[in-house]
């Protein structure tokens, strides 16, 4: 036990439970905190296990413990996605939860590397290294669903710590913006190639992730005698080979013109990164806009079109297994081909009978560089299909012979059985619930297999007024869209996909999916100006806005760097002058709140430092006085007996305690 003495007596019970208490908050106060902003749920197990504080117990939802990079600390472009739970989790589960979106596309973990760690316990550690960096300047939302990802016993994730699961578990954090301009690393065709194919498909890689529209606007080929063409005379694709959407495809439409000279250039002005900074097209480490920092990229195209056509994509693929025996059959050129050619050419064959394209549908798209079919009957279940395009008949518009002659052929195998699996939505971005979205975000949806794309884009939706456009499809089970205009801030919308979505046996999805988010706030630079009711500029004011404050400058002006939008208290003070107190709705853009005229006080006032002395004084009088009775009423009996100092003394409970001094 602990006594406490003073002058070698006990202190009264009410004031040793003053000092015992004094004595535990000191030694909290010993205690190290962590710095703001520091990541402390790495100490949380080994902190809490003795206690049995916030570890689960066997039975108990697991709980999301550890993660890096930090919500809300800079990642580097290269930075793996580690997260840590407090129990050994079953991994499909996990892994089936995990997304990632970065506002332009969601990814999962077959964009990556999936590995699982022990750290306290059995794969209780996700380590997922993403195949594509992280775009400068961009921010990542990395999104778990909680009625998917479960521990070992089967327990949901405990996403918000409430002791019950089920709930999502996301973060966001920034990757560090480097301010180096993009520039182009390299092209197909080279600069300078004098024999290029007039069916060539341009291609440009870039050092950074691109603001898709950007370029695109920014994009024109041009050749001697020959129409320019933009991004409407062809198709555009994008796809990544460091970073996303760092490497451009454009096929123009028709075939360019043979034996003439291009000029391919993007615009200085117009191509910007993800992170608004212009194309420094000269390559020179700045960009100062067009015309000195276009790219240009000069080349020279065949005197005649020798260049055979090829077969560039196979829809089944060839040897997959598995397809829907409602399936189309598919082939997509290097060029614009000769239709009736094509179609003479196509046969496709179970090893016992020979198709041919009039035993089904034909379709062609609008360049003539994709044939599609689509058979009268079903496929048979089980069946070993070999398609053949014959390179002897089917050939392009300049009569080259499809693949020089060798032609195409693929085999593909059919389900064991109908596919009565409906699909359902893996993982989107924003994800629902999710908040501070940008405005311009593309809206993407992963599902859980091939989707019949037509169907799912007459299927997909958007409230509040707004209208997706942009589809496309970066795979066969993955697609996003953007908004026609940018969508309001501060505003909610609801993307919806309907049950007439179905995939490639026709099944459509198991019900109908909402994803509900809200886009961030306008933040930007507020201004404006005091003055007296001459019109003079009154300097060193205090300006309020809210818990913002500022003084104004010799000219009376005010700037606050970064507002959000919403309702404040403008609140400005100097001495002579009467105080303003006013609401204002600082609205998107809105920027300068005006001149604030101040009235001149009417009623004359007192200098305030004399009274500050005075009240300081009579406060003090007060505490001295307070403190002599106090004394007086406690002085020792003794007059030569002083006070010491309250000491800890340990003793044993057996003991007696120090005698009174005499």
């Amino acid at each position: 036990m602990i006594k406490f003495l003073v002058s070698g007596s006990p202190v009264p019970r009410g004031r040793r439970r003053l000092l015992a208490a004094l004595v535990i908050l000191a030694a909290l106060a010993l205690i190290p905190l962590p710095a703001h902003g520091a990541d402390v749920t790495s100490r949380w197990p080994e902190g809490c296990a003795a206690a049995g504080l916030g570890v689960p117990m066997d039975g108990s939802a697991p709980i999301v413990v550890w993660i890096t990079p930090p919500n809300g600390g800079a990642a580097t472009t290269d930075a793996p996605i580690r997260i840590r739970f407090s129990e050994t989790m079953n991994t499909r589960s996990v892994e089936d939860a995990f997304s990632y979106g970065d506002g332009y596309s969601v990814y999962t973990v077959g964009d990556g590397g999936v590995s699982w760690i022990a750290t306290e316990s059995a794969d209780d550690t996700l380590r997922f290294d993403p195949r594509l960096e992280f775009a400068t300047g961009g921010t990542v939302t990395v999104h778990l669903q909680g009625q998917v990802a479960k521990d070992a016993e089967g327990n949901l994730l405990d996403g918000n710590r409430d002791g019950t699961g089920g709930d999502d578990y996301a973060w966001s954090f920034p990757v560090a913006s480097d301010g180096i301009p993009p520039k182009v690393l390299s092209t197909t065709p080279a600069m300078g190639n004098a024999t290029v194919s007039v069916s060539t498909t341009l291609r440009v890689l870039f050092s950074k992730a691109m603001d898709r529209t950007g370029v695109e606007d920014a994009l024109s080929l041009a050749g001697t005698g020959a129409p320019t063409l933009r991004i409407a005379d062809g198709s555009a694709g994008w796809t990544g080979s460091r970073f996303p959407d760092d490497t451009l495809v454009f096929d123009p439409s028709p075939n360019l013109m043979s034996g003439t000279q291009y000029r391919f250039v993007l615009s200085g002005d117009l191509a910007v990164d993800r992170s608004a900074v212009h194309l420094d097209g000269n390559g020179n480490g700045t960009a100062t806009g067009s015309p000195a920092d276009d790219f240009v990229l000069r080349f020279t195209t065949e005197m005649q079109d020798l260049t055979p056509p090829a077969v560039v994509n196979r829809t089944p693929a060839a040897d997959v297994e598995g397809v829907p025996p409602s399936t189309q059959i598919a082939a997509a050129f290097s060029e614009p081909m000769d239709r009736s050619s094509v179609e003479a050419s196509f046969s496709y064959t179970d090893g016992t009978s020979v198709y041919g394209a009039t035993d089904g549908t034909v379709t062609w798209n609008p360049p003539s560089d994709l044939f599609s079919f689509r058979a009268s009957r079903i496929l048979s279940f089980e069946g070993r299909y070999t398609v053949t395009l014959n390179g002897s008949i089917a050939r392009d518009n300049a009569g080259n012979l499809l693949s020089d002659g060798a032609g195409e052929t693929w085999s593909f195998t059919v389900a064991a059985q109908p596919d009565t699996t409906p699909p359902y939505i893996r993982g989107s971005s924003p994800y629902n619930a999710q908040k501070n979205v940008s405005r311009t975000a593309r809206v993407s949806i992963v599902f859980s297999e091939a989707m019949d794309k037509e169907s799912v884009v007459a299927a997909m939706g958007i409230t509040a007024g707004a209208a997706l456009g942009d589809f496309r499809w970066p795979n066969d089970a993955t697609v996003d869209a953007m908004t026609v205009i940018p969508m309001e801030y501060h505003a909610s919308y609801t993307v919806y996909v309907l049950t007439s979505a179905t995939d490639l046996a026709g099944n459509p999805l198991h019900e109908p999916d909402e994803i509900a988010f809200t886009t961030a706030a306008w933040r930007g630079p507020v201004t404006g100006r005091v003055a007296d009711e001459r019109g003079t500029g009154i300097p060193g004011a205090r300006v309020q806005l809210n818990g913002f404050s500022r003084l104004t400058n010799e000219t009376g002006g005010f700037a606050f760097e970064s507002v959000e939008q919403g309702t404040y208290t403008l609140t400005i003070s100097d001495s002579g002058y009467d105080a303003y107190t006013e609401p204002v709705t600082i609205s998107p853009g809105q920027g300068s709140l005006g001149t604030i005229a101040l009235r001149h006080s009417s009623v004359s006032t007192i200098n305030p430092i004399p009274g500050v002395f005075v009240a300081t004084a009579i406060i003090a009088a007060l505490v001295i006085g307070v403190w002599l009775v106090r004394r007086r009423r406690s002085r020792p009996t003794e007059r030569d007996e002083t006070w010491k100092a309250a000491e800890v003394v340990p003793v044993e409970p057996t003991e007696p305690g120090p005698e009174k001094k005499p």
